[in-house]
């Protein structure tokens, strides 16, 4: 081939990787915003309590909130961790936003553990706002509040959770259903990735480590068999349904929004305190 014509070839070969390189970004930018509109959809289809009992609710829940949860592990902070593009400031931010969550989703737990469905999910093996703390004075020192921020998307999802404790607080279920088996199933790959990603020690990773649990995956098999039980303790497991999807709503809107704050540096911790 001669010199003009594999300079026209390789000239021809940039064309075709600008455009294929400009229609992935656009189609990065289309998914984005489908993404981050996921906050602000209406529930639809949710089944009826008898048809959530006949096909179980943990198969309800699963099959409802799994467009949702799609979307969620490619939203956000999340999808910079498991790419290998987060920062420790970042991690942090997003544990500063989720210790509230599960802060409230614990006292709300207990708060109604002698409600017959309830009390199914109250399972303190898997409470996560203590190892979440211990994570943050690891990244951040003991004054991790006052350092770190609390976003309005952190503040609004743990409100949302405040709320679905109301009542017979059986909407709790649902936000336990998608924070819970969402750390002993994704979040497994999670941790790894900063392990391997940051260098984080297992100091900084207590919220993936579930020491008293043997095995994760028979764990999360009677964990579904317990949410298909509680679904014949209540009138309400519809209701249930609706705040698991709520709560993958909230959790891309949290995503995005520690991703928001990171690439704007309103996320980064301030200085330590004198003497702190």
């Amino acid at each position: 081939m001669s010199d003009e014509n594999q300079r026209a070839d390789a000239e021809r070969r940039r064309g075709e990787q600008a455009t294929r390189d400009t229609r992935s970004e656009a189609e990065r930018a289309r998914d984005e915003r489908s993404d981050r509109a996921a906050g602000t959809e209406v529930d639809s289809g949710v089944p009826s309590p008898e048809e959530i009992r006949r096909v179980g609710l943990s198969n309800a829940l699963r099959d409802l909130t799994a467009p949702l949860h799609r979307r969620a592990e490619r939203s956000g902070v999340i999808s910079d961790i498991v790419r290998g593009r987060a920062t420790r400031e970042a991690y942090a931010l997003l544990l500063r936003n989720l210790h509230p969550v599960y802060d409230a989703l614990e006292r709300g737990l207990e708060r109604h553990r002698h409600d017959p469905a309830v009390q199914l999910m109250a399972r303190p093996e898997v409470y996560r706002a203590n190892a979440i703390a211990q994570d943050l004075v690891s990244l951040c020192g003991s004054d991790f509040a006052e350092r770190v921020p609390l976003l309005p998307a952190g503040a609004h999802y743990a409100a949302a959770v405040e709320a679905a404790a109301e009542g017979d607080g059986v909407g709790l279920i649902g936000h336990a259903y998608t924070r819970y088996l969402g750390d002993l199933s994704g979040g497994q790959v999670v941790g790894r990735v900063l392990a391997q990603t940051l260098g984080l020690g297992s100091e900084a990773r207590s919220l993936y480590e579930f020491a008293t649990i043997v095995s994760l995956d028979s764990y999360k098999g009677r964990y579904r068999d317990a949410l298909d039980r509680a679904a014949f303790e209540t009138e309400r497991c519809d209701v249930i349904l609706s705040e698991a999807m709520r709560a993958f709503r909230l959790n891309i809107a949290l995503f995005w929004a520690v991703h928001d704050a990171i690439a704007s540096g309103s996320g980064e911790p301030s200085p330590a305190a004198a003497g702190g």
